[in-house]
């Protein structure tokens, strides 16, 4: 039986002094720029790695080099798999975009991920990686397949390469993808011009992602917010909010960042404006009962927490007329106790459903 403190602790179930300790002196250690004193402490270099944040901890952590080399490898062979396979989606004439990728840099994850909004050119995609590069597809789960989510490794990288047809966790609807594409942008990232969405649907997205796809939020999550919202105002971001029907997820999400900051006595005005904007639109935060537990990261959203907002987003989608979002969101509830259990009794930790 694998249902112990070890996959409670993995999945952000057990939230002890320790942890939060460790984590409130990694965020404010980042925030304000200010050494740690135990910098070399490896619990700490692991929370940095585990909350994405490793390369902009680099100077308040002091690493080595060979940390810092390593780190700085995965950067280059992200930006080399994205070099290949924007080239050769446009050489195709396939419209995508890059999400969430490189939203935290420095740092980024283990993933390139693209969004590919049209049934057409998504098919023509896998089609390109399956013949082409020789893709190795990997397991999905569930709630991918709803989704419609592909997931592979090229040969030659250690990233996972993986293609969006909507940003959603299991088909319920939250954004128009067209929309979305339609307004991208192109930038400079390492150089380099890539496909972007605009800024305020990169809030949207790490907001949707973070809430209702990871269902926790990383350190990441905390410093990329005050950045991605430095080039947009509350308006642009409240108004896709509010047409996703995801207020109180915003609203919980906003306040659960907010009570970072508060324990490390750090103050930004632009989260304080929109903050203020949100409850000023939305009203008060009616779940704050379900944030009473220690500041752990990652910061698991509680699991009844979770049920709440997806059951009242679907109230929200049956009120206008998505009927068929609206169902997707009631069938969340036991999808997710159904790959909790799943997940306890595999020895991956993963519970292939959600």
């Amino acid at each position: 039986m694998r249902m112990r403190g070890s996959f409670l602790e993995d999945i952000g179930g057990v939230k002890t002094a320790r942890k939060e300790a460790d984590s409130l002196v990694l965020t404010e250690a980042i925030l304000k720029n200010k050494p740690i004193k135990s910098a070399g402490s490896s619990r700490l270099v692991k929370l940095a790695k585990k909350n994405k944040v490793l390369l902009r901890a680099a100077a308040v952590l002091q690493l080595p080099a060979t940390e810092m080399s390593d780190a700085k490898r995965g950067v280059d062979e992200a930006m080399r798999l994205y070099d290949l396979m924007s080239n050769a989606f446009e050489t195709q004439g396939l419209s995508f975009a890059i999400i969430k990728t490189f939203d935290s840099m420095p740092d980024v994850g283990h993933d390139v991920d693209f969004l590919v909004s049209s049934p057409r050119e998504m098919a023509a995609a896998k089609f390109l990686l399956l013949g082409n590069y020789k893709a190795d597809p990997q397991g999905r789960t569930h709630c991918d397949k709803l989704l419609g989510k592909f997931s592979c490794f090229l040969p030659g990288f250690k990233h996972d390469f993986e293609l969006y047809p909507t940003i959603s966790q299991l088909g319920e609807t939250h954004l128009d993808p067209a929309r979305v594409m339609k307004d991208r942008q192109k930038a400079k990232v390492e150089g380099r011009g890539v496909w972007l969405t605009s800024d305020p649907d990169r809030v949207l997205i790490r907001v949707i992602h973070a809430m209702f796809r990871h269902n926790f939020l990383k350190l990441s999550d905390i410093l990329d917010f005050l950045e991605l919202t430095r080039g947009v105002t509350p308006r642009e971001v409240l108004d896709r909010v509010e047409n996703a029907h995801i207020q109180e997820a915003f609203l919980f999400y906003l306040a659960s960042i907010g009570r970072f900051l508060s324990a490390c006595q750090f103050e930004s005005a632009r989260f304080a404006e929109m903050s203020h904007a949100a409850e000023k639109r939305f009203g008060a935060d009616r779940l704050g009962l379900f944030r009473r537990d220690r500041l752990v990261l990652p910061y698991r959203i509680p699991t009844m927490g979770l049920v709440m907002l997806f059951l009242l987003k679907g109230a929200r989608d049956a009120s206008s007329g998505r009927r068929k979002s609206a169902l997707k969101c009631l069938v969340a509830p036991p999808l997710i106790v159904i790959d909790f259990v799943s997940a306890a009794f595999r020895s991956s930790g993963r519970g292939m459903v959600w």
